[in-house]
Order: structure tokens, then C-alpha cells, then sequence
């Protein structure tokens, strides 16, 4: 991985193995289902229901979630029992789609390495927008950072806002995670380069979530927060992805605030890649694991 002494991006250049050269030959809209009217409560929660199912919400059976309520809010748990070190993970989705269960894929790989992992079902837009699924997120993690047991931050797409989002809140009462990673995060709000998903549905999803909220308000986009003090980070892009410019700019931004920041370009990598079934999927994880154990074990263990 690469050192945040220079700002600079690592480069990830390889070869793209067999399975991901036939998923991308197949390869399918990111939304799956058209997308009704989003001020149409009960409509999208159909369509989140529907899109949901397509993507995947089985459990793995090799390292089950079960479920919990923490802090108040509902959570799908997985990995070691209590003792073992925290990670409370964000799902994407655009804030409006995807779940914990969706989520699975990430979820289980990082669990299986040994670390307990904590997946927020945080409420949901348009029934709940800005700052619900925010909160949710805080409030589980600060219901876990209090007792002894280190813990860390992490999320997907529109899921690495709000695990930044907590992490940057928490770092300011004095609650600092012990590390964050985050992949294919959307960090701002105010300037999507493009977007992950077709025809604009992501700025529809995003402004669903934002609604009548200052884009520029930090706590909605974290890029444009206060990022001294930030624990470790570790972020994961496509080299391509429309995304790929706002995670070098947080690159920029958390080493120039003293923050030890690592940011990982995958070439030829689409948007959250780490949800298929590939090899790069598997080592992006592993990798991710092995950084965030890094941080979460204390050195004389």
C-alpha cells in the first residue's frame, strides 16, 4: 500500500482476471428497475424492496449475520463474539437503496477475517432523509466506542459519507475510531463528477436524501469538513470511476490536515467492485482487513 507522505495515489495496474473480463462483458444497469417518483413513499419502498432482492439479501451461510439493536438501531452483526475488534460498516446504495443484508457480500469477507463487524440498516430516504441515516450511524458507533473494544469505521459509495461523516462528528467529542476505510466513497455533495449510476439517477438519489440541505454542509459532504485529528484511512477507487476525482481530492485534503492517508486506484476496477464474486474483490478485502487489524490491535498483542 501506499504512504500518504506525497499525497499520491498508488496506481493498482494488473491484469483483469477472468471473472471480472465475464462480469464486465455481461454487466448489467447499476439500478436494475426503473425508478418511480421519489416522492412516492410507498412506491419506493416497493421498488427499494424489488431493487434489493435483485442485488442480493441472503445471508452467507459460512459467516451468518445475526441481527441486534444497538444504540437504538437496527444492525446485522457477524464475526467473532463480543471481545473481538468492532467494525460498524455503511452500506451504499445512494442512501435511498441497498441494505445490511445487501451488504452481505463485504460484510461477511471482512468478518471472516476476524474482526466483528457491525452493518447499520439506518433509515432511509424519502421517508427519512438528511441527517437520519447519519445519526444512525453515529449512534451506533458511539454506543460501541465507549466501552474497551477498539473500533473502526467503514462504508461504501454513498456509505463512505456517512462513515466519514461519523468519524469526523466523533473525532470532535473526543471519540476518534481507531481507523476508517472506504470504498468508492462519495465524499461531496456540492460537484459529482459523473455518477456511478445511469441517466442521473445518482444525483436523484442523492438530492432525495439531501433535500432542502445546503449541499455544502459538511456534515453531508465530509470532504469538505475539518479532517485533522482523523484516525488511519484507507480508501479504495476505480481508477476510472466518476469517483475516483473526489477520493484524490480527500486524499489531498487528510495528508495536507496530518491525517496518515492511503488511497488505492484500481485499474480497469468499476464502482464498489467489492461486492462480486472476483478475485479482486477478495484481495481489495483482505487488504482492507489487514489494514483496519493493523489499527484496531494493540501493539503489545
Amino acid at each position: 500500500m501506499s504512504s500518504n507522505r506525497d499525497a499520491a495515489p498508488f496506481l493498482r495496474r494488473h491484469r483483469l482476471s477472468p471473472e471480472a473480463s465475464a462480469y464486465k462483458a455481461r454487466r448489467k444497469p447499476s439500478v436494475p428497475i426503473q425508478m418511480p417518483d421519489l416522492t412516492d413513499h410507498a412506491a419506493v419502498e416497493r421498488w427499494r424492496a424489488e431493487t434489493n432482492a435483485l442485488w442480493g439479501d441472503d445471508d452467507d451461510p459460512a459467516v451468518p449475520h445475526g441481527r441486534e439493536v444497538i444504540g437504538g438501531i437496527a444492525c446485522r452483526v457477524a464475526g467473532p463474539p463480543t471481545g473481538a475488534p468492532i467494525l460498524v460498516y455503511a452500506h451504499g446504495g445512494g442512501y435511498v437503496l441497498g441494505s445490511a443484508a445487501v451488504a452481505i457480500p463485504i460484510t461477511a469477507r471482512l468478518a471472516a477475517t476476524g474482526l466483528r463487524v457491525v452493518s447499520v440498516d439506518y433509515r432511509q430516504p424519502p421517508e427519512h432523509p438528511f441527517p437520519a441515516a447519519l445519526d444512525d450511524v453515529l449512534a451506533v458507533y458511539l454506543a460501541l466506542a465507549t466501552g474497551d473494544t477498539p473500533v473502526a469505521l467503514a462504508g461504501d459509495s454513498s456509505g463512505g459519507a456517512l462513515a466519514l461523516g461519523a468519524a469526523v462528528t466523533a473525532t470532535g467529542q473526543d471519540l476518534r475510531p481507531s481507523a476508517i476505510a472506504l470504498f468508492s466513497p462519495l465524499l461531496d455533495h456540492v460537484s459529482v463528477p459523473g455518477n456511478p449510476l445511469a441517466d442521473d439517477e445518482g444525483r436523484r438519489l442523492i438530492d432525495c436524501y439531501a433535500g432542502d440541505v445546503d449541499p455544502a454542509d459538511p456534515r453531508l459532504s465530509p470532504l469538505r469538513a475539518d479532517l485533522s485529528g482523523l484516525p488511519p484511512v484507507l480508501v479504495h477507487a476505480g481508477a476510472d470511476e466518476p469517483l475516483a476525482a473526489q477520493a484524490r481530492e480527500f486524499q489531498r485534503k487528510a495528508a495536507a490536515a496530518g491525517v496518515d492517508v492511503t488511497l488505492d486506484l484500481w485499474e480497469h476496477m468499476w464502482h464498489t467492485w467489492h461486492y462480486h464474486d472476483l478475485p479482486e474483490a477478495d484481495q481489495a478485502l483482505a487488504e482492507a482487513a489487514a489494514f483496519l487489524a493493523a489499527q484496531l490491535t494493540p501493539a503489545e498483542m
